[in-house]
C-alpha cells in the first residue's frame, strides 16, 4: 500500500465521516474518525484497562506479547469502520438527517469536491447495492491485511490456517459484538464493495490508520492469531467504545480534508485524549 503523492487531494480523503451542519465544517472526513478511533484505543488500553484485562485481550488475540496485541488492537479499532468505505455508503451522505437547505447545499459541495479529488462515486440516481458496513469490513479487510492467495473469490475465507486470524479478527469487528457474522452473508457483501477504484481508497484509509498507530498492516498475521471470535467479544465492545467516541458530539468538526497527515494525526490523538479524560471523569 503505497503512501499518495498529495495527501491534501487524495479520493479516500473526501470519504465523509460525522456530519454537523451547525458548525464550520460541515463533515468529518472518514479518515479522521478511524485514526481518532485508533488513538482511543491505544488511549483505552493504557489509562483504563487493568493488567488483567489488557493480560486477558493479549490472550484472546493469541499474541506473542502484550505490545504486539495493544498496536492491533489500535489499528483494528481504526479500520473497522472501513466498510463505509463503499458506493452505498458515500452516496448516503446526510441520511437520516432533517432535510433543509442547508443539508442540500452541504451534500452538493461535498459531492462536488470529492469528484474532484477523484472519489469513485456512482453517477447520481444510479441504483446501488447495499450491505451492512460490517459485512463489507469482513468481506474486504483480509486482504488489505496479508490474505493475498490466489484461488479464493474476495469476500470468501480462505483456509490457508495462517491466515485464519485475519479472518476471525474481521469478523468480531461489527456492531453486535457477540454476534458472529455469517461467512455466506459476508461473501454477498462483497458484491457491494464497489471493484477496483474503491479497493485504491480503501487500501489508502487502511494505510493511513497504520502509518498513524505506527504497524505495519501486511504484518499482522505475525503479530496476532485468533482462533475463536467469541473470545473476542470483549475486544469488540472495546472497539464499538472507541469509535463511538471518536464520533461523539463533542468531537465533531474537529478535521478538515485539507489537513495534512500530520495535523490530523494530532488533533487525533489530542481529542482521543480528551475523550477518555471526560469518560474517566463521568465513570
Amino acid at each position: 500500500m503505497g503512501e499518495p503523492e498529495d495527501l491534501n487531494s487524495s479520493a479516500y480523503q473526501w470519504c465523509w465521516g460525522t456530519i454537523d451542519l451547525s458548525g464550520r465544517l460541515v463533515w468529518n472526513p472518514l479518515v479522521a474518525e478511524m485514526v481518532t478511533a485508533g488513538s482511543v484505543m491505544l488511549e483505552l488500553w493504557e489509562q483504563v484497562l487493568s493488567p488483567q484485562q489488557r493480560a486477558d485481550l493479549a490472550d484472546g488475540f493469541a499474541a506473542e506479547a502484550e505490545q504486539s496485541a495493544r498496536v492491533a488492537a489500535a489499528f483494528l479499532a481504526g479500520v473497522s469502520r472501513i466498510g463505509h468505505a463503499s458506493p452505498s455508503h458515500m452516496v448516503s451522505f446526510g441520511a437520516g438527517q432533517q432535510p433543509s437547505p442547508a443539508l442540500e447545499q452541504a451534500r452538493t459541495a461535498w459531492r462536488e469536491q470529492a469528484l474532484r479529488a477523484g472519489l469513485p462515486l456512482p453517477p447520481v440516481g444510479v441504483r446501488v447495492r447495499h450491505a451492512d458496513p460490517e459485512h463489507i469490513t469482513a468481506a474486504v479487510l483480509p486482504r488489505l491485511t496479508g490474505c493475498n492467495c490466489a484461488g479464493y473469490v474476495d469476500g470468501e475465507r480462505c483456509r490457508d490456517q495462517n491466515h485464519q486470524g485475519l479472518y476471525v479478527a474481521a469478523y468480531a469487528l461489527n456492531r453486535h459484538c457477540a454476534d458472529v457474522l455469517h461467512a455466506d452473508t459476508v461473501a454477498k457483501a462483497y458484491r457491494a464493495t464497489g471493484g477496483p477504484a474503491w479497493d485504491a481508497v480503501r487500501a489508502a484509509l487502511v494505510d493511513a490508520v497504520a502509518r498513524h498507530v505506527g504497524i505495519d498492516a501486511r504484518s499482522l498475521p505475525h503479530l496476532i492469531r485468533p482462533s475463536d471470535p467469541l473470545r473476542l467479544t470483549a475486544f469488540g465492545r472495546l472497539v464499538s467504545q472507541s469509535s463511538g467516541l471518536a464520533r461523539r458530539d463533542t468531537l465533531r468538526d474537529f478535521a478538515s480534508p485539507h489537513d495534512t497527515r500530520e495535523a490530523m494525526s494530532d488533533r487525533a490523538r489530542l481529542h482521543a485524549r480528551e475523550a477518555v479524560s471526560r469518560m474517566r471523569v463521568a465513570g
